[in-house]
């Protein structure tokens, strides 16, 4: 099927909101877990009372914080024709400020820490460098669309957008590599492998940005996901198979180095194919929205806002109110 760039840029921020809100029912639950009260999900269920207790009070098809902090980066660019940190700070103070979000249990921690000193008026750069989680790489995929005809300047976009809450090297990588990804698919163009490699490229590059902590190397992981998912068996391998491997070798949980490499996995599993992508992502369980929400960016940017259901793609905006057409239109327009 042949997509548009306006359709591909759409895609990319209503996967993400389609990821985020499929997923937000299964998060931090174990893949025994989900199948268990869930079965294999395929669509917006309501959230099980008993077995979500930090997305329980949502309804189905509402989206998370995920969703909000890419929405908070759309506006930033689209704002100011670029990503602008102190306008970044302030928006993002006021975010959480009107919708108490100290006061919940479902931001990470080092978004919190992010969120408690722009609150206390401190630096939030001071303390960001210990920030190895998938916050910054949730939020990165306006930035993938809107330089989606210039990498350098992608990447530059993705560094900053990163540093003030999620400084270290593997949080950086994340955020460049999900931004490349994006980039490539509105582009258009491009293999799933030939998105794999972009993305390692741009992992390699927010490495050399980010602050070095231990941890294991994005970067290297998404070197790993063709072997793992094409196998050395040479048999066609069930989505439940792959993430059976996925899983095993890289987790799927909130930090950095885990989630972006199980959403590309996923994404390369099913040839960018946007509903199968962020369903493998979502039971690939754990931290199952932002996952979701990742994979589905990268693969409605690679396949196109068509290739989701209609029903999937209303129902999640007038749920939580969102025109993510108009704001991928005006991304696109910016021409950056």
């Amino acid at each position: 099927m042949t997509t548009t760039k306006e359709d591909r840029a759409y895609g990319a921020l209503i996967g993400g909101a389609i990821g985020d809100a499929m997923g937000m029912p299964a998060s931090f639950m174990t893949r025994a877990q989900i199948e268990k009260t869930y079965g294999y999900i395929r669509d917006f269920l309501q959230p099980d009372a008993e077995a979500q207790d930090k997305h329980g009070a949502l309804q189905a098809a509402e989206i998370t914080d995920d969703t909000m902090e890419s929405v908070i980066i759309c506006h930033n660019l689209i704002d100011n024709r670029g990503f602008s940190e102190e306008a970044f700070n302030k928006a993002m103070r006021e975010w959480a400020i009107e919708n108490k979000m100290l006061e919940t249990t479902v931001i990470g921690p080092s978004t919190r820490r992010y969120l408690e000193a722009i609150i206390e008026g401190r630096d939030p750069k001071l303390t960001a460098g210990q920030g190895n989680t998938n916050g910054s790489a949730m939020r990165v995929a306006p930035v993938g669309v809107a330089y989606c005809e210039n990498m350098s300047a992608c990447l530059d976009a993705a560094v900053a957008s990163s540093l003030p809450s999620h400084g270290s090297r593997p949080a950086v990588a994340a955020a460049c590599a999900v931004a490349a990804a994006v980039a490539c698919g509105v582009k258009g163009g491009f293999s799933p492998s030939e998105v794999l490699n972009a993305a390692y490229e741009a992992a390699l590059y927010g490495e050399s940005r980010g602050v070095e902590i231990t941890a294991p190397s994005v970067a290297k992981r998404i070197r790993l996901i063709e072997s793992i998912v094409d196998g050395d068996s040479g048999n066609e391998r069930d989505i439940k198979e792959i993430l059976d491997d996925l899983t095993g070798i890289f987790g799927s949980s909130m930090f950095s180095y885990e989630s972006v490499p199980i959403a590309l996995g996923a994404f390369y599993a099913v040839a960018g194919n946007g509903p199968e992508g962020i369903m493998a992502a979502i039971n690939a369980g754990d931290d199952a929205d932002t996952n979701g929400a990742i994979c589905g960016n990268i693969c409605g940017a690679y396949s196109g806002a068509s290739s989701f259901p209609d029903e999937w793609k209303d129902r999640v905006q007038k749920t939580s109110m969102l025109d993510m057409k108009g704001m991928a239109e005006q991304l696109i327009g910016l021409g950056l």
